[in-house]
């Protein structure tokens, strides 16, 4: 999926090094000439490597081929070429590295360095041989890039039941909120602390309650896949409640997210406009606009997630 803001998934192409050319120098020997020239330096490797510091693929979208510099070639002497030095790609944490089937060959956990195509050998000089031997040419590989979003907790519903104001409320977040429905287009994520304890916190946009076009949060929802808590996020004022837990419910099924074997807390938001008394005692019941219930949830998630 790519906006103008957020890209999660892009398709580049890898082409290693290839090595330097031998010498085919002489030297002059009393005897006469004699082969004299040395070997070709080694192509560069291309290497990715995972980064705290990103947070999308957006780099990419104007540099999609990557070109490892070639072996410097040998000279006379029987000098030996410089190896090109390797080229490092930065990825986000949590980037998925596919071949053009869609196999995944690696995922991006740490910062650790992966070995995506090879450079090539560098031709051997005509010294000890009677002419020089050509240089190989360096990999090339076709890979795509899938980033997925390392959240603890991930928030789900339809529109305009008040997730934005919930995630500014449990984050420094400032996303955009307003009246008017599917306003949250992209995700949005934060950080979470409470007493020295930390969690992530994802807000997908809608993925119920309107027109598959418009619920964009389902073009998103690959980045709940590794959440340790799923919060089901409901409008007071909107019942049927267990109409909109099904439907949720079916959109995860639809798309791969096994929610039974995570923890799922049901949330019902806006409790200050309704009579409380009408609500399900089942469900835990807060008010993000007048912070009711706040600290409830947060403790809550925080077991959860021990």
């Amino acid at each position: 999926m790519k906006t103008p803001h957020f890209v999660d998934e892009v398709e580049i192409f890898l082409k290693a090094g290839r090595g330097g050319e031998g010498s085919s120098a002489k030297k002059r020997t009393k005897r006469g000439f004699v082969n004299w020239g040395g070997d070709g330096g080694k192509g560069a490797d291309i290497y990715i490597k995972g980064s705290p510091h990103l947070f999308d693929l957006s780099k990419f979208l104007n540099k999609k081929v990557f070109l490892g510099a070639c072996g410097e070639n040998g000279s006379s002497n029987r000098r030996k070429g410089r190896d090109a030095p390797s080229l490092v790609i930065e990825v986000p944490l949590g980037t998925l590295i596919k071949d053009e089937q869609g196999k995944v060959l690696w995922e991006i956990k740490g910062c650790e360095k992966i070995l995506l195509v090879k450079g090539g050998k560098g031709g051997k000089g005509n010294f000890k041989r009677r002419e020089t031997l050509p240089p190989q040419s360096g990999e090339t590989r076709k890979v795509v890039l899938d980033f997925r979003i390392c959240a603890d907790v991930v928030l789900l519903g339809e529109s305009n039941c008040g997730k934005s104001t919930l995630i500014s409320r449990l984050t420094n977040l400032k996303p955009r909120i307003s009246e008017f429905p599917f306003t949250t287009q992209l995700p949005v994520w934060g950080i979470v602390e409470r007493d020295y304890r930390v969690f992530t916190i994802l807000e997908l946009p809608a993925i119920i309650g309107g027109k598959e076009e418009k619920l964009l949060g389902l073009k998103f929802l690959k980045h709940a896949e590794k959440a340790r808590v799923l919060i089901f996020l409901l409008d007071a004022e909107e019942p049927p409640y267990e109409e909109k837990i099904s439907s949720i419910k079916e959109v995860l099924n639809k798309h791969g997210i096994d929610y039974s074997s995570r923890k799922t807390l049901i949330v019902i938001n806006k409790i200050d406009k309704i009579n409380n008394k009408s609500l399900p005692q089942d469900y835990l019941k807060i008010s993000a606009e007048k912070n009711i219930g706040i600290k409830e949830l947060v403790e809550k998630i925080f077991s959860f997630l021990r």
